[in-house]
Formats: structure tokens, sequence, C-alpha cells
């Protein structure tokens, strides 16, 4: 690498002349580069691998009205005037115009600033050589010539004009073009606005390339990158905000990384025309660091807890009234890019003001997440302060500015704050669900408990329901039969056969009681079975046919021990009518569920004896009738008799399901 200078034309005497008038100018910035040119003279020949870095050049400046598209071809000695010598990086001062000048509004008063290299002669090269200049910044536009041959023209708008894109330019990469030996630099803007260009280099691929990549991704594709993700997360974050309307934190993070991505596009935007016009742009630009700073207020709220009603009334107004004021819609009003710099100093100042205000309320709480934001607000707005030196040309213009790192810590401040926040939140859950885990596994052990103990009870309840329901039922058959067989024997009433009787019936009833113990599974079949079982040859010794005709019907889902014995007993009670009374012959029993959706099975039994009047039967007669109609009543049954001195037909009709019988 070798800092060249502008021109090999001054010989000596012009070299001490100008040396001399920079002294009395007291310009040492000046002095100490026309001192590097004078030492170069004597050693121009310069290693072609290495790159040429043009620390001065020549500068004439063209004042105009409106602007004009550059010429194709241009040569330095047709330029007029006088060319001074400059060090490089340079700066451009806006100047002063006299309000006579104003006379035409629609053509701008302009100045063009030609800058002029002269490149030593080079050895041929492998490769072919680049131009690259690491920044431009001004109101207008460049073009670069090589032996007055246009080289590069910049063609997008006048105020957003990639000014923070650092070029790149083909010098003899043509087929049959040679390195040019002078350069020209053409910049066009407008005199009211200043600007500058940084040092040039010169050189082969290989060895320049670096520098032009390494610039191109700390200046352009990394804040364009960043703000891509930050606008990435944040709109994740909206979407979680839109389907839990109460964490307004994700609100707030998506709006900081719109604003932030709106704030960042002017650092690797402007290579192209814009979509949207210079004053729009501008607006963009400007108020959305006043929104940023506005949604970075209201995040600090949301992580301290104290917002201060003062300060978000005063934040809120001013972010509306600047936003508002500021519009390219109102013509009498100049437009944001020419308020900027009052603009700045009132975006410093609101953002000072939130960033001390928020740390001080975070101090207060102890919140980690707080302090560190704002903290970082308070740097922010010395890096705000920084670019906007660069931005007015009080520090050197090769700096790169700071905003667009300040917007990737910031990325990474408020990432890492929602990350904090998703962890905790995930760990709370954890921490919940183990809690309910604990107390479920208690409130199981309980419950396991407490079933343990009802079944027990209900155990226990159930013996000695069964036990009352045979004492009683003990009581009131066998008990009872037995008592009256005894009187009658102590008197003498009854013969042998009579007692054998009595017996066998006092026998029939212990092994009903019995058979109704059994489980039954709600099936109605298997207690009939067991009835014919137990009846058969009781019918058999008194000569009596039995014809069955039971039929499959459905299961009755209430049957159990207790309702099992109050059938068995309705039953009995039919089957010792008949052979007590009736003189029958013939038994037929029969079962059939009803046709109206099956809600009820039917069971008949029917002999050929000698009828009854039901009536006196219920009136006058003994207490077989009544007991079966007070057992169909226990369990929600239905009975009927139909008689006439054909025999007698007896009816048992039992509800299917449970409902039907808590119904009845």
């Amino acid at each position: 690498m070798t800092d060249y200078p502008a021109s090999q034309s001054l010989d000596k005497s012009n070299f001490y002349k100008t040396h001399a008038t920079l002294w009395e100018r007291n310009s040492l910035r000046d002095y100490l580069g026309l001192l590097v040119l004078g030492a170069t003279l004597w050693h121009p020949q310069v290693q072609a691998s290495e790159p040429l870095h043009f620390a001065f050049a020549e500068i004439l400046s063209i004042e105009g009205r409106g602007y004009s598209p550059p010429p194709y071809t241009i040569n330095a000695g047709d330029l007029h005037g006088e060319w001074q010598p400059v060090a490089l990086p340079h700066a451009l001062l806006p100047q002063r115009i006299d309000a006579a000048l104003h006379d035409d509004s629609s053509s701008p008063l302009t100045v063009v600033t030609w800058y002029r290299l002269q490149v030593p002669k080079l050895a041929p090269a492998a490769e072919p050589r680049y131009l690259y200049i690491p920044r431009w910044k001004t109101d207008g536009q460049i073009a670069v010539y090589g032996d007055s041959r246009l080289l590069y023209q910049s063609h997008a708008s006048m105020e957003w004009n990639g000014w923070n894109l650092p070029l790149w330019i083909a010098l003899d990469e043509t087929a049959g073009a040679l390195t040019p030996r002078v350069i020209l630099l053409r910049v066009e803007r407008p005199r009211k606005s200043g600007g500058g260009i940084s040092s040039v280099w010169l050189g082969e691929e290989n060895s320049l390339v670096w520098r032009y990549r390494v610039r191109d991704v700390l200046q352009v594709q990394l804040p364009f990158m960043s703000s891509a993700a930050f606008l990435a997360l944040g709109l994740f974050a909206l979407f979680v905000w839109l389907r839990q309307r109460d964490q307004s934190l994700y609100l707030l993070f998506f709006c900081v990384s719109l604003t932030s991505y709106l704030r960042s596009m002017h650092f690797y935007m402007g290579a192209e025309r814009l979509p949207i016009s210079d004053d729009w742009f501008s607006w963009l630009t400007v108020n959305s660091l006043f929104w940023m700073i506005a949604t970075v207020h209201f995040f600090l709220n949301y992580l301290h807890r104290r917002p201060p009603v003062w300060l978000n009334r005063t934040v809120s107004g001013v972010t509306v009234v600047i936003s508002i004021a500021t519009l390219p819609l109102f013509e009498a009003l100049p437009n944001i890019y020419i308020l900027s710099a009052l603009a700045y100093v009132v975006l410093l100042t609101m953002g000072t003001a939130v960033a001390t205000v928020g740390l001080r309320k975070s101090l207060q709480v102890r919140s980690r997440d707080g302090i560190f934001l704002a903290s970082w607000g308070l740097l922010g707005m010395l890096f705000g302060l920084y670019d906007w030196l660069l931005q007015n040309n009080y520090v050197n213009i090769e700096g790169s500015y700071l905003g667009s790192y300040s917007n990737i810590i910031a990325f990474l401040i408020f990432t890492y704050i929602m990350f904090r926040r998703y962890v905790g939140a995930i760990e709370d859950v954890k921490q919940v669900n183990a809690s309910l885990a604990m107390r479920l596994q208690a409130r199981e052990a309980e419950l396991t408990q407490s079933h343990e103990r009802l079944r027990e009870i209900e155990h226990r309840q159930t013996l000695s329901q069964e036990r009352q329901r045979l004492m009683q039922d003990m009581h009131d058959g066998l008990g009872s039969s037995l008592t009256s067989a005894l009187r009658v024997v102590e008197h003498g009433r009854m013969d042998e056969g009579e007692v054998a009787q009595v017996l066998k019936g006092c026998i029939d009833d212990l092994k009903l009681a019995i058979d109704s113990m059994e489980p039954v599974e709600a099936d109605l079949l298997l207690l009939l079975a067991t009835l014919r079982f137990r009846l058969g040859p009781r019918l058999e010794s008194t000569g009596i046919a039995l014809s069955w005709e039971v039929k499959n019907i459905p299961a009755l889902d209430w049957l159990d021990p207790k309702n099992a014995l109050h059938i068995l007993r309705i039953l009995q009670e039919a089957f010792t009518n008949i052979i007590k009374h009736t003189q029958a012959t013939v038994i037929r029993v029969a079962t059939h569920a009803t046709h109206e959706n099956n809600d009820f099975v039917v069971v008949t039994i029917t002999d050929n004896g000698r009828g009854f009047s039901v009536e006196d039967a219920l009136t006058c007669g003994g207490k077989g009738l009544s007991n079966q109609l007070r057992r169909a009543v226990a369990i929600g049954a239905e009975v009927g008799w139909e008689s006439n001195g054909h025999g007698t037909c007896f009816t048992l009709r039992l509800p299917i399901s449970h409902t039907k019988l808590n119904e009845k």
C-alpha cells in the first residue's frame, strides 16, 4: 500500500510555493499533506501488486443552477478554473446564498465539484484494476471518469443516493482497456448542502477487494441482516400477541423491531431509486427515531412497572406533534430533511430523558432487564451524537456510523430480554405443573383413602341390609309359616300329611331365600330357571304339568339380590295360589318384551283351573295378593290378574332399565 500524491505535474518550485502559502494560512492538515506530497515526488515508482492510496487530490468547483446529467466524456483541460490541492478525506461545506439569487425556485442553486487524481505509470497487471471509494456523502450525484471516459455514475435519488454504500468501480476490465492516468470525480450538489469524499484506493482485485468487502459487510450488509432478523422476530411476537392479547410486551417488541427496521433502511438503501419520494423517505427515516424512542420508553415502563405519567404524555405528545408537523403534505413548512438538525436536538433530549428516567425506575425496582436496556439507551444517545457530528462533517467522514451498530446491539438486548422472559415463562409453567402434580398426587392419595373408606362403609351397609332383609323375609315368610303350623299341631288340628306340606313350603321359602343371594347378573331368565328348578318337583308331586315358554328377553340392569327375592316371592305366591286353590292340571309360564320401544319385560303365568273373583280376593281374601302388590311396588313393577271359569292369567310387568324403575 502506498499513499500517493494528487499530481506528479507539480515541480519542486510549485511544491515549496504551495508549502509557504499553507504555512501562512496556518492550515496544519494541508501543510502535513503537502509534506507527504513533496516526499513522494522523489519516489514515484510503485510496486504493481500494492494498491495505491490517494490521500491528496486537486479540486475545482464550478457554480451553476439546476442539476445536469454528467457528460459522457470530459477532459480536465476543458474545465476552466484554478485547481487547488486538498487532503483526502475532504469535507465540502455548505455555501451561504444571497437572497437575491432566489429568483427561480424551480432551478436550485448548485455547485459541481471536481476532484482530480493523477495515477502514476503502472506496470502491466495480470488482473483488472479497480477504484475503491469507501464513502461519498452529499445531496446530489457523483460521476467517475477515467482518462476522460465515464466509468460510473449514480442514478438514484438526489437526497437519499447511497451515501453510505462503498463504490467499487472497474477501470480496465473491458477488452483492450488500459489503466487510466487521470481519475476525475464529479460531485454535483446544492450549494446549501455540504458533503464530502473519502480517500480513494486503486489496485488489483486480489490486493484491494478485501477492503471493499469488509467495508460493505460492516457498513451495509450487517445493518440490513440485523434489522431484517429483528423484524422477523418482531413479526413472530406480533402473532403471539394476536393469540394472547393480555401480553402487551410482545406488541411493544414488534413495534420496536418495526421502527428499528425503518430507521436502518437509509444505511443500506439508495443504490437504486427509492419506491417513494425523497420527502416521504426523509419523513420515515427521521421520525422512525422518535417512534423507536417512544416504543422503547413504553417497553421500559413494562419492565419496571412504574410509568411516569408526565414523561408518558411528553414523549407521546412530542412524537405525535413532530410526526404530523413534518408530513410532506404541508408545502408551507420545510421538509424534515432540512429540519433534521433541529429534530436531532429534540431527539437527543427526549432520548436522554427516557433513558435516564427508565434507569432510575429500574434501579428502584431492581429490574435487571430495565437497567440493561436503559443503560444502553444512554450509550446509544452518545452514538447518536457521534453520528450527527459525522453527518455534519465535524469528524472524519471515513468513520463508520455507529447508529447501525447501536441498532444491532439493541436487537441483541431486546432478543435477550424476550428470551429471558420466554425461558422464565417456561420455568414458571414447569413450577406450576410440578406444584399441580404434587397437589394432584396428594389429592389422589386422599381420594384413594376416602374411596377405600367408602367401600368399606358401603360393604358394611350392604351386609347389614342383607342381614336385615333376610331376617325380615325369614320372619315374615318362613317364621310365620312355622309359627302357624306349630300352633295347629299343638292343638291337634293337622294330620301328618298337612304337616308335611307346610314343611315343604317352608323348605321352598328357605331355598328361594338362598337362591336370591346368588349373582344373577341382571339375567331374568336365570332367575326363572332357578324358580323352575325349585318348584318343579313340587308341581310333579301334585300332578300339575308345566308348560315352559320362556324366550330371550333384555337384561334388567337393576336386578340385584334384593329385587331378585321380590320377584321370586311374587312368582312363588302365584304358583302357591294355583296349587292350593284352582285345582289346575296345567300351568303355562311365558315371557316377552313389550313393543313400545322394548321398555318392559312381561312374565305371564296361566293355569286352566277354576277362576276366582279378583276384587273379592283383594278386598276380603287373604294376604297373598296383597303381598304380591306390595312387592311389585317395591321394585317398580306392575302385577295383574285376569280370571274366569276357564282359568286365571297372572301378569308381572318389569321395567328394563333403572331409569324406568326410578320413574315408577
